[in-house]
């Protein structure tokens, strides 16, 4: 059996991935970020960034990353990096991956953002930027 090529495993992934986004969408909207993160395998973490080194993905995750920006950059919901960070986490479940969510006071309100963290390591680059959240729909972190 041949196997596929690297642009065919990219589209393969993207199919995938726009299943798991419609998924996500529903969980998030209908059962809250908390149980969505329990039904795709991810742990939540309200408590800032843990590390601040960039995450080694592994070559097998090459078309997963990539086939994530395609994925929420043409969603009509939006590209948001909450439903990037889960589509990854989801994706990448067997690295056992934690989503973390952390705010960054501005001057003009607070922002807020979310991330995946493997082996305590960051796929985002940013995340360092971001504090705690203590607080999400009234559950404590």
């Amino acid at each position: 059996m041949r196997r596929l090529g690297w642009w065919a495993r990219c589209a393969v992934e993207l199919v995938v991935q726009l299943q798991v986004l419609a998924r996500i969408e529903w969980l998030v909207r209908r059962r809250g970020l908390p149980h969505a993160c329990r039904a795709l395998g991810i742990e939540l973490r309200l408590d800032g960034a843990a590390g601040h080194e960039p995450a080694l993905i592994r070559r097998r995750y090459t078309a997963v990353v990539r086939a994530a920006r395609v994925a929420t950059g043409g969603w009509p919901f939006g590209d948001t990096c909450l439903r990037r960070a889960m589509l990854l986490g989801s994706r990448m479940r067997a690295e056992h991956p934690v989503l973390r969510i952390g705010i960054r006071p501005d001057g003009a309100g607070t922002l807020a953002h979310a991330w995946i963290e493997i082996d305590g390591r960051t796929l985002d680059p940013t995340a360092p930027d971001f504090g705690p959240m203590l607080e999400l729909d009234g559950e404590r972190a």
